[in-house]
């Protein structure tokens, strides 16, 4: 069973906090009518919610589900965090197969970097997805997810000013961290695999150099140079994770980075597209109409940002 964030609104937390049960506990019978998140720190839970018997270890979580009785079925020992949230915060996934969530992940991926940033594309076709119950493995993550919980766990108990605000962003970072290392076990990116964090610190070199060298001559040596490896090798690898090649990325950095400098109103477009990296004006025009759909001065009518004096500086 597959879940996702709904985007519309923020989570709302009802209550949170942490608890330690001595040997011999067992969970009390309850239906609640909100969603409840367990995260097990020490020893082993085990509940049952519905028909389905769950055995919760360390470092594992549960999402019991909005309507549904849970009660424990064996005695155990063990620490967990908790948090209660509203029913509304998460969708249940119509697909369960595990080769239709790997599809959905992988638009998810290309989403990422394929996106509008200015725009919001991002809430409207993106999908945070995480199942029912899954292991973290890994030890970063999981001090990261707890480290999340306890700065949550410490604003709601000690009233600090906006806490519920701070517990419902802190939900949302902790989910975050969820679905993206789910993603990660999706596509077999391990951390103890050499090939698979090699490639993926090359993808994230090559972004951070185009993010930061936009503006300059960038050629495919050049690249190649920074990796130490084959331009078309990078290439194939960059385009594997994004879903385009590096210089159709370099292009949408470009044009992203020119509506912001265009909705400033700060420019003329002579001196975005030299700031953007175009040899002239003419060339950045085209560029931006080709990936925007419109001209540079047409974008600007479109938001409402073209005043009479500016438009003697935005030519095409």
């Amino acid at each position: 069973m597959y879940f996702c964030l709904n985007t519309d609104q923020i989570p709302k937390i009802s209550y949170m906090n942490k608890t330690d049960m001595q040997e011999g506990w067992i969970h009390f019978l309850r239906t609640a009518e909100e969603y409840i998140l367990y995260f097990v720190r020490r020893g082993t839970m085990y509940l049952r919610e519905g028909d389905r018997k769950y055995e919760i270890r360390e470092g594992e979580y549960i999402l019991l589900q909005p309507g549904m009785t849970h009660v424990g079925y064996r005695e155990s020992e063990c620490s967990y965090y908790y948090i209660h949230f509203g029913a509304e915060t998460l969708q249940e996934l119509s697909c369960t197969e595990e080769g239709k969530i790997r599809e959905v992940l992988s638009e998810n991926r290309k989403l990422f970097y394929q996106c509008d940033p200015l725009g919001y594309e991002f809430y409207e076709k993106s999908k945070l997805i995480f199942p029912k119950t899954m292991r973290i493995e890994s030890p970063g993550i999981r001090q990261k997810i707890q480290r999340l919980i306890e700065e949550a766990i410490d604003a709601f108990v000690y009233r600090k000013e906006h806490f519920k605000l701070i517990c419902s962003c802190k939900l949302i970072e902790v989910l975050t961290e969820v679905g993206a290392y789910y993603s990660h076990t999706v596509f077999n990116e391990r951390e103890d695999d050499p090939i698979q964090v090699q490639h993926r610190e090359k993808v994230q070199l090559i972004l951070n150099f185009l993010y930061g060298a936009y503006g300059q001559k960038i050629t495919g040596k050049r690249i190649s140079n920074l990796c130490s490896m084959s331009f078309d090798y990078l290439n194939r690898m960059f385009k594997k994770q994004t879903g385009i090649t590096i210089f159709e990325y370099l292009n949408r950095i470009r044009i992203n980075k020119a509506k912001e400098l265009l909705l400033t109103g700060t420019m003329k477009s002579s001196e975005i597209a030299a700031a953007v990296g175009y040899c002239d004006e003419y060339h950045f025009s085209k560029a931006f109409k080709k990936a925007a759909g419109v001209s540079p001065r047409k974008y600007l009518e479109g938001n409402h940002v073209l005043t009479s004096e500016k438009k003697e500086d935005i030519l095409y």
